[in-house]
């Protein structure tokens, strides 16, 4: 064989995370001078490389010279690299030709080089967590394929992303490689989604696993950990990790949840060497759940990450369907996923604010609780109203539930919400939101961009 070939650098699908749009990348490889070629006489051989647009065949990079090194005296075989400055976009191709000269004056011919194919330069983002990170969706929803979102898998290679998304095909032995059958996950939906806000090409890579509790995570012991850290460190510089797990802590090792998870984060950061954002979903729902408690504490852990840590954001869950006891259906996972990437477009790339109802204060005035909510403009829209269907429990400081009447918008503050007491709460009461294992089905949510509040857990009441 003769030409130019590719050994090291970029692989088809690739996508490439950009910097102040544009990435630089390197690659390298070996030459060889054709037998024929030889045979007419050669004078020099000088491999070189181009960027064009897939689209159009435009030339986004026009050919250059690589740098080059012969191994032989004659000139005949040798090694190169280059340097490229690419533009955020593409999706792109990669040619290589080998410019020779002839002996013969004015002759030149140019050989064949290896070829890369649909790589783009934009997001990379990592896919972390359990089962509905790693995608557990078994009905139907539309949600096919897209050229300009692809997927680090699990067997080490780029690849056009489509479901399941963690699938192990050439390499079960994969550390978060699943036991059973995966599904669909929301970040199919949410890669089609941000490509569309960012105009860039979205690289994921699947480093989640079912069942997984936090501890599978742990820094310097977690295989998961030590995986993730493996995979964003072979993608090159990411732009965040999309975050969602915790169900498998809603028992007793929910009070370690939150110290572990916060160790998780800010130990990966410092292992990656840059501050990358974390996007997280709040629990949704197990509607055969028995500790309840367990539930409240791991969301009200994950809830409160976004103001104890820097650059993590939450959005919530609750009002999504399933597809068993557990797994969000594939609707449920478009709709998170197209959720996520409106948040993630805010904070990326300055587009609309995304963020969901949050509670900010709990103050007990004349015969009523007012409950105050960031990330409210138009007001609430109720769907229950009785204490049974509104998804708000009281409790005083033993955790016996305290009745009320029911719950009522305030049309002088939009952002409030009333609750109608049927006594005076006691000193130590608390309030809390969409926290049990199976929490209300029709949460209340935000008029302008339905999302229902985020879930909390004994709040405190002033």
């Amino acid at each position: 064989m003769h030409g130019v070939f590719i050994e090291k650098g970029l692989s088809d699908w690739q996508i490439i995370q950009h910097c102040q749009g544009k990435a630089q990348i390197t690659l390298s490889g070996s030459w060889i001078v054709p037998k024929d070629a030889i045979k007419q006489g050669v004078r020099m051989a000088e491999p070189m490389i181009r960027v064009l647009s897939e689209e159009d065949n435009t030339q986004i990079i026009p050919w250059q010279m690589a740098e080059s090194k012969a191994d032989d005296p004659q000139g005949y075989r040798g090694t190169w690299n280059a340097t490229l400055t690419v533009p955020a976009g593409g999706l792109y191709r990669i040619e290589t030709g080998l410019k020779t000269t002839a002996v013969r004056p004015g002759l030149v011919w140019v050989f064949r080089g290896d070829t890369r194919f649909h790589f783009g330069v934009g997001d990379v983002f990592l896919i972390g967590g359990q089962s509905n990170a790693a995608g557990y969706g078994k009905d139907t929803a539309y949600d096919p394929p897209e050229l300009g979102v692809h997927i680090y898998r699990n067997r080490r290679s780029w690849d056009l992303a489509s479901h399941p998304l963690n699938e192990s095909t050439y390499n079960a032995d994969a550390e978060n490689a699943e036991m059973g059958v995966s599904g669909s996950s929301p970040y199919l939906a949410f890669g089609k989604q941000f490509r569309k806000l960012s105009h860039y090409p979205v690289g994921l890579i699947a480093t989640a696993k079912g069942g997984m509790p936090m501890k599978k995570w742990e820094p310097g012991r977690g295989g998961l950990y030590r995986n993730m850290l493996e995979q964003a460190k072979a993608c090159g510089p990411i732009a965040g990790v999309l975050w969602y797990q915790g169900c498998s802590d809603t028992d007793h090792k929910a009070s370690e949840f939150k110290e572990r998870y916060y160790t998780m984060i800010e130990q990966f950061r410092k292992d990656l060497g840059y501050p990358v954002k974390f996007f997280t979903f709040q629990l949704n729902r197990q509607i055969t759940g028995e500790d309840d408690h367990a539930w409240g504490v791991v969301r009200e852990a994950q809830r409160t990450a976004a103001h104890d840590l820097p650059d993590v954001y939450i959005l919530p869950t609750i009002n999504g369907g399933l597809s068993d006891a557990i797994h969000n259906s594939c609707h449920t996972c478009v709709l998170l996923g197209e959720r996520l990437a409106r948040q993630c477009g805010h904070v990326l790339y300055g587009t609309p604010a995304y963020f969901a109802p949050e509670i900010t204060d709990a103050v007990q005035e004349d015969g009523r609780l007012r409950l105050r909510f960031a990330h409210v403009n138009s007001g609430f829209i109720i769907t229950g109203d009785s204490q049974k269907d509104c998804g708000f429990t009281l409790m005083d400081q033993d955790q016996n539930v305290l009745p009320f009447q029911g719950i009522s918008t305030d049309p002088s503050d939009p952002a409030s919400i009333l609750i109608a007491l049927k006594e005076p709460l006691p000193t130590g009461a608390t309030v809390s939101f969409g926290w049990q294992a199976n929490p209300v089905a029709f949460p209340l949510m935000d008029e302008e961009t339905y999302l229902p509040p985020l879930s909390f857990y004994q709040y405190p009441i002033a």
